[in-house]
């Protein structure tokens, strides 16, 4: 895409794109300035100038050319609460932290996540099929922060830990609400979020030391554990990529997961086809790990991700100058790229809009090249466990009955900080008979 033989054009004479509507329609004003402007172009996001990357072929560009020259960009707020995260990392401190916590989250180590993960599914399934819930959206976050606890931690459902564990948890996820900047010092959420901070680190520690580096029950900490005790100080302690891998398994998963089954609601088709690939999985569980196990299943997840990738938009500040779509862009950049600019791109799928797993069952498109967990130097480490975790939620609801939503689709959505249902969202599961 880029000119190699010509000499890019400064970032300053990149069109701008006005930001008007933005809030209530932040993809349709991000896809019109792509359509207006191609892959790159400014406009003003949160009040500040920023380098908008979307289309299929600018996010290619973006993160091919990452590494080394572009770092996460969070706010004060953000590194108060997550101290020395993965995503709060740059250079070798960056590196060698996602060395150290990859085994635990990468492929190898999920089928042992198998069983821990359906004991927590299986009770929410039969609740959903018994009684329904007066709000999908809800019930997810609750599941999924239960399933991140159980194979991130190794706790239980039923232990003491686990309403200690909770009602710190959500007071930390509150504080990530409070205004980014200094006005963060005058909100109670955010003096409750660093208390929780400090009482959840001191629960990481306690279990990490009682799991004496055994992994029995199937929870990462003692693998992680070991990982992180000889860690150099530039890595981050074990308790702050703890935080981060928490909050991203609970918002992030409960966002793909609701789109999952909202969509299955929609297109019963669909729902009935998967249904069928679903009840082998009662029988054979290793089957959600297998490469080449559940296809349909595993469409359906990459037609949501494509359609309802959980964050509209990644932040990126450069550090270095960078080319592209023939813009040189000047260190202190801040860059913005958006997966759902991407995904809704004609030229890489075509009729966008529409709800077709089938396209990636066919090889007309495939799911590994999906930015929903962005790319490059900065991909999440997270994804081999989240779609896991959607995996086993939908096989596990699709044995019980067919998604339905009493109340129709959901009329209003918010975008950020994960894409969800604003209003409470009626949902149960039917028999197909």
């Amino acid at each position: 895409m880029s000119d190699q033989t010509a000499a890019p054009t400064p970032a300053a004479l990149l069109p701008r794109h006005p930001a008007d509507g933005f809030t209530a329609d932040p993809l349709g004003v991000l896809e019109e300035g792509h359509r207006l402007h191609g892959p790159v172009y400014r406009m003003p996001v949160d009040g500040v100038d920023t380098v908008l990357v979307g289309t299929w072929a600018g996010l290619g560009e973006l993160f091919a050319a990452e590494r080394g020259r572009l770092d996460v960009l969070n706010t004060p707020l953000v590194h108060d609460l997550f101290g020395r995260a993965l995503f709060n990392l740059t250079a070798d401190g960056h590196g060698e932290a996602r060395r150290r916590l990859r085994p635990a989250l990468s492929g190898r180590a999920l089928p042992r996540y198998v069983p821990p993960l359906l004991d927590v599914i299986g009770p929410a399934a039969d609740r959903w099929a018994q009684y329904g819930t007066a709000d999908l959206h809800g019930q997810v976050r609750e599941l999924t922060g239960a399933m991140s606890a159980r194979v991130l931690l190794g706790i239980t459902p039923a232990e003491a830990d686990a309403d200690q564990f909770a009602a710190a948890f959500e007071e930390f996820v509150a504080a990530t609400g409070a205004r980014p900047g200094p006005a963060r010092y005058a909100d109670r959420r955010y003096w409750a979020g660093r208390s929780a901070r400090r009482n959840l680190h001191a629960l990481f520690a306690r279990r990490a030391a009682q799991s004496g580096g055994d992994a029995a029950g199937g929870a990462a900490l003692a693998g992680l554990a070991v990982a992180f005790a000889d860690a150099p100080a530039g890595a981050g302690p074990l308790e702050d990529h703890l935080l981060a891998l928490l909050i991203a398994a609970r918002e992030t998963t409960a966002s793909l997961l609701t789109w999952c089954l909202v969509e299955l609601a929609g297109h019963r088709d669909h729902a009935e086809y998967a249904a069928a690939e679903a009840r082998e999985v009662a029988a054979d569980p290793d089957r959600l790990v297998a490469r080449d196990g559940l296809p349909v299943l595993r469409s359906v997840l990459a037609e949501t991700l494509r359609l309802h990738a959980p964050n509209l938009l990644s932040m990126r500040e450069t550090v270095c100058p960078l080319t592209l779509a023939g813009h040189r862009i000047e260190p202190g950049t801040r860059v913005a790229y958006s997966p759902s600019a991407g995904h809704f791109d004609p030229e890489a799928f075509p009729r966008p809009r529409q709800f077709r797993p089938g396209r990636f069952l066919t090889g007309q498109a495939n799911a590994s090249r999906l930015w929903a967990f962005g790319g490059g130097a900065h991909a999440c480490l997270g994804r081999p466990l989240a779609e896991l975790m959607a995996l086993a939620v939908m096989a596990a609801a699709l044995q019980k009955g067919l998604p339905h939503l009493p109340a129709g689709p959901p009329a209003r959505i918010s975008f950020r900080p994960a894409k969800a249902p604003i209003d409470p969202l009626p949902f149960a599961l039917e028999s197909a008979s």
